[in-house]
């Protein structure tokens, strides 16, 4: 008695599709603009120094993909960036430091606010690490003029606002500053500019504010699904589309910001892919 064996039918493997160098070149010159595009938030979130960083970075993408395979527009990028950035490292180097000081600075602030339950340090505590830290700034002998003013200038402004920097380490509840509020006002701003479609939205906060009411005209879901259908298919599909090519941009924005490493190891490899294609 024979039993029949089946055969299984090879699945296919599906090719990754070919890699062109034009687009390997858009990524990079994309990756260029996101670079250029930094934007800061002083004093801890700095545009300039992120930016240097993103640039050398990129320089060095561009030796490694130049190392495969020529291209006159990655030799020009790579040959602009090799006389370009070697004129800013060391004014970036001070820049580093100065950001350190103010980094160290915050860390020792950053301590853990009284609650109901815990004390926590005191103020006094604090400032005597607050102290001691500024102090320590001053055994570097050796720097920089504009390090040098960026220090009194850092000692300077932490003595005007002595007197009240430490209260909210003794009572409960006290916020260290009122950012969080001009966020929250900023946020609120930019969400009735979004809305109603003016500039100036001063004076409307300031007589509305929380009492802002936004009208929607369907009281149920047939009445709403009655005013989308005055809205035609191919202008949803057009004012979709327009919406994800936005969201690509906040997506790509935010993998260069995350992970920029990542990003250009895949420029790397694609160049490599495109190189060995030719």
């Amino acid at each position: 008695m024979s039993v029949a064996v089946d055969q299984e039918t090879p699945v296919p493997v599906e090719k990754a599709p070919a890699v062109d160098r034009a687009q390997v070149v858009q990524a990079l010159a994309l990756d260029l603009q996101q670079a250029l595009a930094r934007k800061g938030r002083a004093p801890f979130v700095l545009s300039g120094l992120p930016l240097f960083e993103d640039l050398g970075a990129i320089h060095q993408t561009l030796a490694r993909c130049l190392a495969l395979a020529e291209d006159p527009r990655l030799r020009q990028w790579h040959t602009l960036l090799e006389q370009t950035l070697p004129a800013y490292e060391a004014a970036f180097q001070e820049v580093r430091q100065a950001r350190d000081w103010v980094e160290g600075l915050k860390a020792t602030l950053d301590a853990p606010l009284p609650t109901p339950q815990e004390l926590g340090a005191g103020s006094d505590t604090v400032a005597r690490q607050v102290a001691h830290y500024l102090g320590t700034l001053g055994h570097d002998a050796v720097i920089s003029p504009w390090l040098k003013e960026f220090r009194e200038e850092l000692w300077a402004l932490s003595e005007r606002y002595w007197s009240g920097l430490f209260h909210c380490y003794d009572i409960a509840g006290l916020p260290r500053t009122n950012n969080e509020h001009e966020s929250l006002y900023g946020q609120t701003k930019r969400r009735l500019r979004r809305q109603l479609g003016v500039s100036e939205l001063r004076e409307s906060l300031m007589r509305h504010g929380a009492w802002a009411i936004f009208q929607i005209d369907a009281d149920s879901p047939a009445e709403l699904q009655e005013c989308l259908a005055q809205v035609s298919w191919q202008d949803y599909a057009a004012e979709r589309s327009r919406y994800e090519q936005r969201q690509d941009r906040f997506r790509r924005r935010y993998r260069w910001r995350h992970r920029r490493d990542a990003v250009l190891q895949q420029r790397v490899t694609a160049w490599a892919q495109a190189a060995s294609g030719c």
